[in-house]
């Protein structure tokens, strides 16, 4: 439904149902310059929900700045989607250097940015293979650069450990349809290779 696009004259009236989808009036009688007008608004909305669309997807994201204790991951796959409301979740995990899981996250609220395609969230998540598996939380931001290319960074805290507060700057690249499917399936190889390859690239990226 966020895809429809309704034109109709000025004076007409829509049922209430149809109210929330993005609509364009016209005049009775259109000049050439109001018909312009009329076909800019409808490319506007269309470009608009094109970028609204492209930061949907799977993205792998490759940390930059120093890795600590504190806040060891330094690659991460997450899937940014939309609820049955069209709002955006994020959802992901995260790997350590030496290939072991590092963290579980997702959104609890999520903002697309104005003017821009990107997306600012606040996150909640936890570290499974830790002591006591500490919970975590912090905010992020993603920038699109580009359809496959974005930028951003995100924050860490931990539940009980205030000297825990990190930020981290990070690069984004669009991951393969198969990524996901590979990670979440069974064949323990082929996501051991899959962690691998991409730890490959994260260590070049930070040596760029």
């Amino acid at each position: 439904m966020r895809r429809t696009f309704i034109l109709h004259a000025s004076g007409a009236k829509l049922p209430t149902d149809l109210l929330g989808l993005t609509c364009v009036r016209y005049a009775d009688t259109l000049t050439p310059s109001e018909m312009r007008t009329v076909n800019q608004k409808i490319r506007n909305a269309i470009e608009n929900e094109l970028r609204v669309t492209r930061i949907d997807g799977s993205w792998w994201q490759f940390s930059l700045t120093e890795r600590t204790a504190k806040e060891p991951s330094a690659l991460s796959l997450l899937k940014i989607s939309r609820d049955r409301n069209g709002a955006l979740e994020v959802r992901g995990r995260s790997w350590r250097e030496d290939g072991n899981l590092s963290a579980r996250y997702w959104s609890e609220a999520a903002k697309e940015k104005e003017g821009f395609s990107g997306v600012f969230y606040y996150w909640k998540g936890e570290r499974p293979l830790d002591p006591n598996a500490p919970q975590l939380d912090g905010v992020g931001e993603i920038r699109l650069e580009s359809s496959d290319r974005a930028s951003g960074f995100f924050t860490t805290r931990a539940d009980g450990d205030p000297n825990v507060n990190a930020r981290t700057a990070g690069v984004y690249w669009r991951a393969n349809p198969d990524d996901i499917s590979i990670l979440d399936g069974r064949d323990d190889q082929k996501r051991a290779a899959l962690i691998a390859e991409q730890l490959t690239r994260w260590k070049s990226f930070r040596n760029t």
